[in-house]
């Protein structure tokens, strides 16, 4: 069975999103009428280095994470601190590697990886291949975290060793390192990357690319954000509504309305022959 296939297999789970003004008006409805009171306070911006807990899998994660605030002071840039929505992201993640979900047979890529902890959390939970991106100003922050964060192997039983990369990518082009599809992805994820909807064609085109990149087994791609702008929101849904066929994935209660996880895939990419 292939990661597709078993993430397949709980789409009963999910909800089909199939218009981008009826979801955002089904997600804001219940975000406004909790005035941002249920709004999780998981991440201090103002430090230089965070040490961050992730639980829900076999064993709690401690990870340290560096952040630069003021490369984030500066316009545009929002990646150089830890959000809210890593973390959850990251959690999930952590939770499902004890529902099923076999890491050590993964490939994943992470776009807009910023410090890094989504793409530490799925190495740290074994997966088989991690390549985290950003751009260039990024790479510094980025490698520091990834090497800081890395899974000492012995090696003791054979196993291959696991990988993590750090390396650019600029959405929207085709990436210059060829390591990023040196061999077939099989997940892509990105974590709080649309803070306008200006951006969101571009991410998109990568999501696709990077989705295009094989043929034989669809490309699971999980897109984690926290609710913030409905008008930026509808916008990066109705460009993801072009390409993929889109789900929303439960989380859990206490981040559900501030917090939403997609589960996708490109459109056509699924037939009865992918699933056993």
């Amino acid at each position: 069975m292939s990661f597709f296939d078993k993430v397949y297999s709980e789409i009963g789970e999910y909800t089909r999103v199939e218009d981008a003004e009826e979801e955002v008006c089904e997600l804001y409805s219940v975000y406004y009428s909790s005035n941002g009171s249920s709004r999780l306070d998981l991440v201090d911006p103002s430090k230089t280095e965070l040490t961050v807990e992730l639980t829900g899998g076999t064993k709690t994660l401690t990870l340290t994470i560096a952040q630069n605030p003021n490369i984030n002071n500066e316009l545009g840039q929002t990646g150089a601190v830890l959000w809210n929505s890593s973390i959850i992201t990251s959690e999930y993640l952590a939770r499902r590697s004890t529902h099923g979900w076999d890491f050590s047979t993964i490939n994943a890529i992470e776009l807009g990886s910023g410090c890094g902890l989504v793409s530490i959390a799925m190495h740290q939970l074994g997966a088989r291949r991690v390549v985290a991106t950003d751009q260039a100003r990024m790479m510094k922050l980025l490698t520091r975290n990834t090497d800081c964060n890395r899974v000492v192997q012995l090696n003791r039983n054979r196993k291959p060793p696991t990988v993590l990369l750090a390396t650019e990518y600029v959405w929207g082009r085709a990436p210059e390192d060829p390591r990023v599809f040196a061999e077939p992805v099989d997940m892509v994820v990105i974590s709080d990357c649309v803070y306008h909807e200006s951006v969101a064609p571009l991410l998109v085109r990568s999501l696709v690319d990077v989705c295009k990149s094989r043929s034989d087994v669809p490309v699971v791609v999980l897109v984690g954000q926290e609710l913030r702008s409905d008008i930026v929101h509808a916008a990066f849904v109705a460009e993801l509504l072009e390409h993929f066929d889109v789900y929303r994935v439960p989380v859990m209660p206490s981040v559900d309305t501030n917090y939403v996880l997609y589960a996708m895939w490109l459109r056509g990419s699924h037939s009865p022959e992918h699933t056993h």
